[in-house]
């Protein structure tokens, strides 16, 4: 039996966000989660630490190192955070320099050789999907053996960098334990979701499928694949039986990339959640071309969905069909007039600066978006992340800053010709403030404060937070700075 110390990064958003930082989400990594779950199912001891939820800086997680004493360290990665983790990584390697430090994540999926030239500090790698990989690692590196063998990993040795063969996704997703919720401090009441995606707290996310097949230029699918697979609708009502339950959990959020791609496996989900009568509300996202089912949506509201969450882009058909979105202009306006007629509200994820915008395509998405009846957006800024296409043909359309750090989605790295950093933040500013600044919008949020008054403290200073942003900003490296406020 090993000691596996699994963490992530300190990473808090408050650094780079100020207040508005009260806008985003804190919510469990379902990848540790998941590796804390598999690892101790093989007889390991675990210990898991999130330490951006937990408010950890990098002395207090070494010190949390120190109290439990690993045999491996492995931590995780989104591309925004890969260098505190190697940072994080540093720091215990002076203190550890014999205890192998292993990374995987979604930054180090997408670049496996770069990240371990990059970042010497990081012994050993896990390339996709972990659970697998993670037990045949950790029984390799206990018997003190090279990990050649291991399909999924890459590791360094003698100044090289060696990888072993490719690991299949896995195929029986539910052979798979729950995630380890109850291995993580301060769950679930430590976490929340982001400012108006709940309705009531706790609340917490759940992955029910696996793999996306759709091509979208700006995504990067290699940690899950293209190839979609699911648990079973049994296994998603036991796993969420087990939340309301355990945790008193009163709202899911389903974070399947494609959750109403298989309409039967939905309604069986529904159809399971109302014979339970738990009474929990939850929300999902879902493409535009899978919604044309006005009696599935109906199901699904009396089943508790009170929102979906559609991901836009544009509503320019042109950068559409650039981006491979496999969407039409048509089928969005809709998909959410549909959502809207079942009694479901409609959040719109919208992305500015793919190639071949503009300032009037810009204008343009914000005057559909008024015109359709969705009740929440979010704007981001195209972030070529390392992986996805977008980042391989960046340079022929645009100019790209490539700091890791800034790849957030909210900071402008990438500027498509013909636009300027200002042009994009003003027009993301724009939209925000024109969206919400109407009484129907206003209305709506303002009922949802009276519906739950136990959340009204943490949605005020979320809300307050966010009006600040759109009224008083000033640009700071391509992101609006809260520091100001």
């Amino acid at each position: 039996m090993a000691a596996i110390f699994l963490a992530n990064a300190p990473y808090f958003l408050e650094e780079r966000y100020g207040k508005l930082a009260s806008i985003g989400a804190t919510l469990p990594s379902l990848g540790l989660l998941m590796l804390g779950a598999v690892l101790r199912k093989a007889g390991h001891r675990v210990r898991i630490v999130d330490t951006s939820a937990q408010g950890l800086d990098y002395d207090e997680t070494i010190e949390e190192t120190k109290r439990f004493r690993p045999d491996i360290i492995a931590l995780t990665a989104v591309t925004p955070a890969i260098i505190k983790t190697a940072r994080l990584a540093s720091r215990i390697k002076d203190i550890y320099p014999s205890i192998p430090i292993v990374i995987g994540g979604p930054h180090f999926t997408a670049v496996p050789e770069q990240t371990l030239m990059d970042y010497p500090v990081f012994d050993y790698g896990v390339v996709g999907e972990g659970e697998e990989t993670v037990i045949d690692l950790v029984e390799a590196l206990s018997a003190g053996r090279i990990p050649s063998d291991v399909p999924g990993v890459a590791f360094r040795q003698n100044g090289n960098i060696h990888f072993a063969p490719p690991r299949a996704p896995i195929k029986d997703l539910d052979a798979l334990p729950f995630p380890a919720w109850d291995l993580l401090d301060g769950f679930p009441d430590q976490y929340h979701p982001a400012l108006f995606k709940y309705k009531r707290l706790p609340s917490t996310h759940i992955i029910s499928a696996r793999g996306c097949p759709n091509q979208c230029i700006f995504c990067d699918t290699s940690v899950f694949s293209r190839r979609i697979r699911f648990h079973s609708p049994a296994y998603v009502l036991e796993m969420v039986g087990y939340l309301v339950r355990d945790f008193n959990i009163k709202e899911i959020i389903f974070e399947d990339d494609q959750f109403l791609i298989k309409k039967e496996r939905v309604a069986k989900i529904c159809e399971g959640l109302l014979r339970a009568k738990w009474g929990i509300s939850w929300c999902c996202s879902g493409r535009v071309n899978s919604v044309n089912d006005l009696a599935l949506l109906k199901l699904m509201k009396r089943s508790g969905c009170w929102q979906i969450s559609y991901g836009i882009e544009s509503a320019s058909q042109k950068i559409l069909d650039f981006a491979k979105k496999a969407i039409t202009v048509d089928q969005i306006d809709k998909a959410v007039r549909l959502t809207h007629e079942a009694g479901i509200l409609s959040k719109g994820y919208f992305m500015f600066g793919l190639p071949h915008e503009t300032e009037k395509t810009m204008a343009n998405t914000i005057r559909f978006a008024k015109r359709i009846p969705l009740t929440d957006i979010s704007v981001f800024m195209l972030t070529p992340f390392p992986g996805s296409e977008m980042y391989e043909i960046a340079d022929q359309h645009g100019t790209m800053e490539k700091d890791f750090e800034k790849m957030n989605v909210l900071d402008v790295v990438y500027i498509p010709k013909g636009l300027s950093k200002e042009k994009l933040l003003h027009y993301q500013r724009r939209f925000m403030k024109e969206f919400y600044l109407r009484p129907r919008i206003i209305r709506n949020y303002v009922g949802r404060l009276i519906t739950n008054p136990l959340n009204i403290f943490s949605m005020f200073k979320a809300f307050f937070g966010f009006l600040e942003h759109i009224f008083r900003f000033r640009a700071q490296g391509g992101v609006w700075s809260g520091k100001d406020l």
